[in-house]
C-alpha cells in the first residue's frame, strides 16, 4: 500500500512540475520579443549592464524551459530503464544546467527583487544545484547509483523551487500577506524544504543484525542444495575451532 501511494505521489509531483514548467515557459515568451523590453526588466530599471542582464534573462528562461523537463524525464522509470537514453539526456541536461542555467541565474540574482536576503536565497539554491550536479556526475562515473540518485534529487528539488515559489506567491497574496515578506518566504521555504524532503527520501534503513535462520532460508531460495551445504559447512568451521 505504501509503495503504491509513493509511486502515485511521485507521478503527481513530476506531472505537476511539468505543467508548472510549461506554464512558466509560456508566460516567459514576451522576454524574447526583441523589439520591446519585457515588463519584468522595466521594473528593475535602471540597470548598470542592461544588455548583459537581458541576455542573461533570455538564456536563463530558455535553459530552464529545456533542462527542467529533461530532469523530470530522468526521474521516470521509462528513461531509467534505457541506459543509453538516460546517459544522453543526462549529459544534455547537465551541460544546460552547469553552463547556461546557473551562470545566467547568478547574474539575475545579483539584482533580485527583495534585496540581499533574496539574492542569498537564489545563490544558495544555485550552489546546491552546482554541487549536486557535479557530485552526481562523479557518482555515476564510479557506478555509485545511490549517491547519483541522491544528488540528482537535490538538483530536481532546487529546480522545482521555481514552480513552488510562484504558487506560494499567489497563495500568500490571496491571503493578504505583505508582498515583500511573501516574496522572501516564497523563496526560502521551498529552498530549505526541498533539502529536507530529499534527505528524508534518501534516508537509509538501519542495518539489522544477521539472522542465521533467515540466511539459510535465503540461500535455500537462491542457490542449489549443494551450494547451501558447502556454505553452511564453511560458516560452521570457524565456530567449531573456537569451541575447542
Amino acid at each position: 500500500m505504501r509503495a503504491t501511494i509513493g509511486r502515485w505521489t511521485a507521478r503527481g509531483f513530476l506531472l505537476s512540475m511539468l505543467l508548472g514548467s510549461a506554464l512558466i515557459s509560456l508566460m516567459s515568451l514576451p522576454y524574447f520579443d526583441f523589439e520591446t523590453l519585457p515588463p519584468f526588466m522595466i521594473e528593475k530599471l535602471p540597470l548598470r549592464f542592461e544588455a548583459l542582464w537581458l541576455l542573461a534573462l533570455r538564456i536563463h528562461v530558455a535553459a530552464a524551459a529545456l533542462s527542467f523537463p529533461l530532469c523530470l524525464a530522468l526521474m521516470t522509470r521509462a528513461v531509467q530503464r534505457r541506459v543509453r537514453a538516460h546517459r544522453i539526456i543526462g549529459r544534455i541536461s547537465g551541460v544546460l544546467v552547469l553552463f547556461a542555467l546557473l551562470p545566467s541565474g547568478v547574474v539575475l540574482a545579483l539584482s533580485a527583487k527583495g534585496g540581499g536576503v533574496v539574492t542569498a536565497g537564489f545563490l544558495l539554491s544555485a550552489a546546491i544545484v552546482a554541487f549536486a550536479m557535479i557530485s552526481g556526475v562523479r557518482a555515476a562515473r564510479r557506478r555509485d547509483l545511490l549517491a547519483h540518485a541522491r544528488a540528482m534529487r537535490h538538483v530536481l528539488g532546487q529546480m522545482s523551487v521555481a514552480v513552488v515559489s510562484r504558487l506560494m506567491i499567489v497563495a500568500l497574496d490571496a491571503l493578504g500577506m505583505d508582498p515583500e515578506f511573501a516574496y522572501v518566504a516564497a523563496l526560502w521555504v521551498p529552498v530549505l524544504a526541498s533539502i529536507a524532503v530529499v534527505e528524508w527520501l534518501c534516508r537509509r534503513p538501519r542495518p539489522s543484525s544477521p539472522n542465521p535462520v533467515n540466511l539459510i532460508e535465503r540461500m535455500t531460495r537462491e542457490t542449489s542444495p549443494l551450494a547451501v551445504v558447502l556454505r553452511v559447512r564453511a560458516l560452521a568451521q570457524p565456530v567449531a575451532r573456537d569451541g575447542r
